[in-house]
């Protein structure tokens, strides 16, 4: 079976499925003998560089939307900073950034099929980046299995394997009746799952690649004990406040000027909040105490745990990520993997 390495970093996610999707149909085709198959016609319209045909048997938007609703609900409950207190505050960055998604993967998918090739600028948006470093130019289709009756579609199962980022994952792609003979790839499930996947591993490579970083900052700033206190909630009564006295060793050779980091809750099923934190202080030796806040948001679930079922010490975390020093140069984290 051919594998999808041959497919360029740049083109969107969707793509690589809606092509991988297509060696379904050799399977397929023996079994029920179709005269016409979407998904080699599809395929043949890929090599052709052919987008209106391609679209025929593709629903390109239906799936690219899927996409973006799938990994941009992923994306902002694992990154989004508990600072937005409304609905539609959220809405309104969810909106956002799905306009720039879909923008950019569907240039980018058509720019591919009738091209052969896809561009970014040399300034790229966050979705574009995201398309880029995700590793889904180096996917390969591990497994795809008999189709399967759901309603008036029919249903194919994929295990796709990330050997960049080296995880596993599952996509259903739906298909539908397109006249007498024909089908309609319409849409694809497990762009959510993708996300997690890709988050995870690039967290294991960074706290790889960070540990030597981590190890200097907590010999210079050593968070030796911290203490919480619930200050109580807004006057409305939605949000929490907890004050967090921090006490920390610091041994530099020179003066500090900024401690930064973030504040990590622990909820349950693995979810996290984070709150950004910034100290400023301006020795180089011994013993302090800092306080800090935390805002517990009724929009972040792992907060929500937190103030309906309280918590314990253990689930929260000072994490340190940048050391900036009085003379301006600075100790900070990788957050993004080297190019």
């Amino acid at each position: 079976m051919p594998k999808a390495k041959t497919m360029l970093i740049a083109i969107a996610i969707m793509l690589l499925l809606i092509v991988g999707g297509i060696f379904v149909s050799r399977s397929w085709y023996q079994q029920k003998q179709l005269s016409e198959n979407p998904t080699i016609l599809a395929r043949q319209a890929v090599e052709a560089h052919d987008l209106e045909t391609f679209k025929r048997y593709v629903d390109l938007d239906k799936v690219i939307d899927a996409a973006a609703a799938e990994i941009l609900t992923e994306q902002i409950n694992s990154t989004l900073a508990p600072t937005v207190y409304s609905m539609d505050e959220l809405q309104s960055r969810y909106d956002k950034l799905k306009v720039d998604f879909v923008k950019c993967a569907k240039a980018a998918t058509e720019e591919y099929i009738s091209t052969g090739k896809a561009t970014f600028p040399n300034d790229p948006t966050e979705a574009q980046n995201f398309l880029k470093k995700s590793g889904v130019a180096s996917c390969e289709i591990k497994s795809i299995s008999k189709p399967m009756q759901r309603d008036d579609s029919r249903i194919v199962k994929m295990m796709i394997h990330n050997p960049q980022m080296k995880f596993n994952f599952e996509v259903e792609l739906m298909l539908e009746p397109a006249g007498e003979m024909d089908w309609r790839i319409t849409g694809a499930k497990g762009f959510g799952d993708y996300y997690k996947g890709y988050r995870r591993m690039l967290k294991r490579k960074l706290d790889s690649l960070n540990a030597p970083i981590v190890r200097q900052m907590d010999s210079i700033f050593k968070v030796k004990d911290f203490s919480i206190k619930n200050t109580g909630g807004d006057e409305y009564g939605f949000s929490q406040t907890l004050d967090i006295e921090i006490k920390a060793s610091i041994q530099s050779d020179k003066p500090l000027a900024q401690v930064c980091g973030n504040i990590i809750l622990h909820g349950k099923d693995d979810q996290e909040s984070f709150t950004p934190f910034v100290i400023d202080t301006d020795v180089s030796q011994g013993l302090q105490t800092f306080h800090v806040t935390k805002t517990l948001n009724p929009f972040i679930r792992a907060d929500v745990d937190a103030m309906k079922h309280g918590f314990r010490k253990n689930d929260l975390r000072i994490e340190v990520t940048e050391i900036i020093f009085a003379d301006g140069t600075n100790l900070k984290e990788l957050d993004s993997l080297p190019e």
